[in-house]
Protein backbone atom coordinates (compact mmCIF):
# COMPACT_ATOMS: atom_id res chain seq x y z
CA UNK A 1 0.00 0.00 0.00
CA UNK A 2 1.03 3.52 -1.21
CA UNK A 3 1.12 6.01 1.16
CA UNK A 4 -0.40 9.37 -0.57
CA UNK A 5 -0.21 12.36 1.06
CA UNK A 6 -3.67 13.02 -1.17
CA UNK A 7 -7.29 12.63 -0.35
CA UNK A 8 -9.27 9.87 -1.81
CA UNK A 9 -12.31 10.16 -4.25
CA UNK A 10 -14.66 9.83 -1.36
CA UNK A 11 -13.38 11.43 1.43
CA UNK A 12 -13.82 14.88 -1.50
CA UNK A 13 -17.15 13.80 -2.30
CA UNK A 14 -18.37 12.95 0.74
CA UNK A 15 -17.01 16.66 2.04
CA UNK A 16 -18.34 18.16 -1.40
CA UNK A 17 -21.82 17.27 0.11
CA UNK A 18 -21.39 18.50 3.65
CA UNK A 19 -20.49 21.87 2.14
CA UNK A 20 -23.52 22.01 -0.30
CA UNK A 21 -25.80 21.08 2.62
CA UNK A 22 -24.08 23.86 4.41
CA UNK A 23 -24.60 26.73 1.56
CA UNK A 24 -28.55 25.40 0.88
CA UNK A 25 -29.04 26.00 4.82
CA UNK A 26 -27.15 29.09 4.85
CA UNK A 27 -28.97 30.67 1.56
CA UNK A 28 -32.55 29.69 2.81
CA UNK A 29 -31.94 31.56 6.07
CA UNK A 30 -30.84 34.90 3.94
CA UNK A 31 -33.93 33.94 1.81
CA UNK A 32 -36.42 34.03 4.80
CA UNK A 33 -34.58 36.59 7.05
CA UNK A 34 -34.93 39.14 3.77
CA UNK A 35 -38.77 38.26 4.00
CA UNK A 36 -38.81 38.88 7.40
CA UNK A 37 -37.32 41.74 6.89
CA UNK A 38 -39.54 43.11 4.22
CA UNK A 39 -42.85 42.21 5.97
CA UNK A 40 -41.44 44.23 9.45
CA UNK A 41 -41.46 46.63 7.10
CA UNK A 42 -44.72 46.47 5.88
CA UNK A 43 -45.61 46.57 9.19
CA UNK A 44 -44.47 49.81 10.25
CA UNK A 45 -45.07 51.55 7.03
CA UNK A 46 -48.50 50.57 8.15
CA UNK A 47 -48.24 51.92 11.95
CA UNK A 48 -47.56 54.88 10.14
CA UNK A 49 -50.10 55.20 7.83
CA UNK A 50 -52.85 54.49 11.13
CA UNK A 51 -52.12 57.83 11.80
CA UNK A 52 -52.43 59.29 8.56
CA UNK A 53 -55.71 57.61 8.07
CA UNK A 54 -57.15 58.50 11.38
CA UNK A 55 -55.51 62.16 11.56
CA UNK A 56 -58.75 63.75 9.37
CA UNK A 57 -61.34 62.27 11.54
CA UNK A 58 -60.30 64.76 14.67
CA UNK A 59 -61.71 67.17 12.71
CA UNK A 60 -64.93 65.30 13.15
CA UNK A 61 -64.91 64.54 16.77
CA UNK A 62 -68.31 66.84 17.55
CA UNK A 63 -70.87 64.92 19.41
CA UNK A 64 -73.49 67.52 18.15
CA UNK A 65 -72.53 66.27 14.22
CA UNK A 66 -72.09 62.62 14.90
CA UNK A 67 -74.79 61.37 13.60
CA UNK A 68 -75.49 64.09 10.37
CA UNK A 69 -75.10 62.98 6.81
CA UNK A 70 -71.67 63.49 5.90
CA UNK A 71 -69.73 62.22 9.56
CA UNK A 72 -67.06 59.92 8.98
CA UNK A 73 -67.73 59.16 12.73
CA UNK A 74 -71.17 58.07 12.13
CA UNK A 75 -71.76 54.71 13.46
CA UNK A 76 -70.69 51.92 10.39
CA UNK A 77 -67.77 50.95 8.51
CA UNK A 78 -66.63 53.23 5.40
CA UNK A 79 -63.43 53.00 3.33
CA UNK A 80 -61.28 55.32 3.39
CA UNK A 81 -58.12 56.15 1.18
CA UNK A 82 -55.97 54.29 -1.08
CA UNK A 83 -51.91 55.40 -0.34
CA UNK A 84 -49.29 53.99 -2.57
CA UNK A 85 -45.71 53.56 -1.01
CA UNK A 86 -43.25 51.76 -3.11
CA UNK A 87 -45.63 50.41 -5.64
CA UNK A 88 -47.61 48.96 -2.93
CA UNK A 89 -51.01 50.30 -1.73
CA UNK A 90 -52.33 50.40 1.13
CA UNK A 91 -56.10 51.03 2.03
CA UNK A 92 -58.13 51.73 5.12
CA UNK A 93 -61.63 50.87 6.58
CA UNK A 94 -62.45 52.20 9.86
CA UNK A 95 -65.19 51.05 11.72
CA UNK A 96 -66.95 53.45 14.03
CA UNK A 97 -69.13 51.54 17.30
CA UNK A 98 -70.92 53.19 20.20
CA UNK A 99 -72.70 51.66 23.22
CA UNK A 100 -75.43 49.77 20.80
CA UNK A 101 -72.68 48.05 19.01
CA UNK A 102 -70.20 47.45 21.91
CA UNK A 103 -70.48 46.19 24.87
CA UNK A 104 -67.25 47.96 26.48
CA UNK A 105 -69.04 51.25 25.53
CA UNK A 106 -72.76 50.61 26.97
CA UNK A 107 -73.80 52.86 29.17
CA UNK A 108 -71.48 55.79 27.39
CA UNK A 109 -72.00 59.01 25.36
CA UNK A 110 -68.31 57.51 23.56
CA UNK A 111 -67.45 55.87 20.32
CA UNK A 112 -64.76 53.47 19.52
CA UNK A 113 -62.69 53.66 15.62
CA UNK A 114 -61.15 50.96 14.53
CA UNK A 115 -59.08 51.49 11.58
CA UNK A 116 -57.99 48.53 9.62
CA UNK A 117 -54.88 49.10 6.77
CA UNK A 118 -54.30 46.45 4.47
CA UNK A 119 -52.09 45.28 1.99
CA UNK A 120 -50.54 42.89 -0.74
CA UNK A 121 -47.50 40.89 0.07
CA UNK A 122 -45.65 40.06 -2.61
CA UNK A 123 -45.17 36.02 -3.25
CA UNK A 124 -41.87 35.76 -4.05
Amino acid sequence: MKNNPGFTLVEVIVSMVVFALVVVGLSSVFVSGGKLIMHNRERMTSAQLGKFFLDPLQSYVRQDTWDQAGNELALGSRPGVTQSINNRDFSEVHTVADGSTDAALTGTALRRVISTISWTEPSS
